[in-house]
């Protein structure tokens, strides 16, 4: 689909959205699991409707916090073999948060991280080398000066101007080849494994409900995120759900919240009132594979999982 005829869908849904139909355009990419370079192009785009009627098919809910850490891990080290069995390279996105803690553990069990690039779902405009608003800086920090000088991090420039910071990140990422960082048919970069965090309020990346940056669809790769100071970049939502593998996980519980985010991760993955809008990480129901601890779980009627089936289905 070109990017004239995607835009005037776009414009058509925008329209009819004004008019309390409450539309919004989401690309919808079909996943290809061939190890090639080349992927499928989105067959259309949907609405939250289109997107609630297609639930989320890969829910995992494992005993203990434990046990998440420990997919995840599997996950990581499995998805950077298969990639560079491949084709010879690993590209790899991450957030902050919880997903630091949860990589601040893993010790890679071959040299997969010398053939690795690593780039940010989001990052804010600060210094990269301030550890307290960094997410590059806290990675060092927690695994990557572990693992050594061996995985090639695409770092932002470290202004505090959002526009610049996110049109350069997007250069440095289209300058990486296809062997590096492969596209689909429609130009889009396409990660071999994205971890994605989701925020109580339903935010994935820097995509925050109610915000432009979430209809961006059509073209550009990585946006500018100004909903809170400093400003910040994040991938585009066409870009997270079209990974070859999309990962969310949520685990472990505090005094405050005893759950965990589990109201969060129901209206992420089945709540059949929210659209992407309203709770961002909504539309990533149908293509993320999803794993929960059992408290940050419990709002779910979903049995038990185990690791091996939550690691098979990534």
């Amino acid at each position: 689909m070109c990017s004239t005829m995607v835009r005037s869908v776009v414009q058509v849904l925008f329209v009819l959205g004004n008019c309390s139909i409450g539309i919004h355009a989401f690309l919808t990419p079909t996943k290809n699991v061939a190890t090639s370079t080349t992927y499928a192009p989105p067959s259309i785009i949907s609405s939250p409707s289109a997107l609630q009627a297609a639930p989320a098919r890969k829910v995992h809910i494992l005993p203990t916090e434990s046990d998440v850490i420990s997919a995840v891990h599997q996950i990581v080290e499995s998805a950077a073999e298969a990639a560079i069995d491949a084709r010879g390279h690993f590209a790899l996105a991450i957030p902050g948060g919880s997903v630091l803690k949860i990589l601040s553990t893993l010790e890679p069990s071959s040299d997969w991280p010398s053939k690795t690039t690593l780039a940010f779902v989001n990052h804010k405009c600060v210094p990269t080398d301030d550890i307290a608003g960094a997410i590059e800086a806290q990675a060092r920090d927690k695994f990557l000066n572990r693992w050594g000088a061996k995985v090639n991090v695409i770092s932002l420039g470290g202004s505090s101007d959002g526009r610049k910071e996110a049109t350069e990140y997007e250069s440095k990422l289209r300058t990486l080849s296809e062997a590096t960082l492969p596209r689909d048919e429609d130009g889009f970069p396409v990660f071999d494994l994205a971890l994605v965090g989701v925020g109580d309020d339903g935010h994935v990346g820097s995509l925050y409900p109610h915000r432009e940056e979430i209809d961006v669809v059509d073209g550009p790769w990585i946006v500018a995120a100004f909903a809170k100071e400093p400003p910040g970049i994040s991938l585009a939502l066409p870009v997270m759900q079209r990974a070859k593998s999309t990962v969310i996980s949520a685990a472990g519980k505090s005094i405050k919240y005893p759950n965990g985010k589990a109201s969060a991760m129901r209206l992420a993955v089945a709540d059949e009132e929210v659209t992407p809008k309203d709770f961002p990480a909504s539309a990533l129901r149908e293509y993320a594979v999803w794993i929960f601890d059992e408290p940050n779980g419990s709002e779910m009627d979903l049995e038990l999982s185990s690791v091996e089936k939550a690691v098979a289905d990534a």
